[in-house]
């Protein structure tokens, strides 16, 4: 009975549940900061797409200003200017 006693002595155990807890810990704080920084990500992406989504907008909407312009300088008799060429620039 004292062997066994002295096999199961308090500083092994408390040391293995001081580093099973100190793991289990650290696992969870990773998967809760890891979680945050994909959340984090994520509202960026969405925020970036909403961005596009308007400036895609914006362009078509000018796009389709500068076709009515071209649309009534043609119907237009006369020599009033208007657009005479106007194409876009890639960058």
């Amino acid at each position: 009975m004292t062997e066994l006693a002295n096999f199961f002595s308090p500083a092994p155990v408390y040391t293995i549940f001081s580093v099973a807890t100190a793991g289990v810990t650290g696992f969870i704080a990773g998967y809760i900061l890891r979680s945050a920084i994909i959340a984090k990500h994520k509202k960026r992406v969405l925020s970036l797409e909403d961005e596009m989504l308007a400036n895609h907008s914006r362009i078509l909407e000018l796009e389709k200003q500068v076709t009515d312009l071209k649309n009534e300088r043609i119907k237009i008799p006369g020599n009033q200017p208007g657009i005479s060429n106007i194409g876009l620039k890639a960058s």
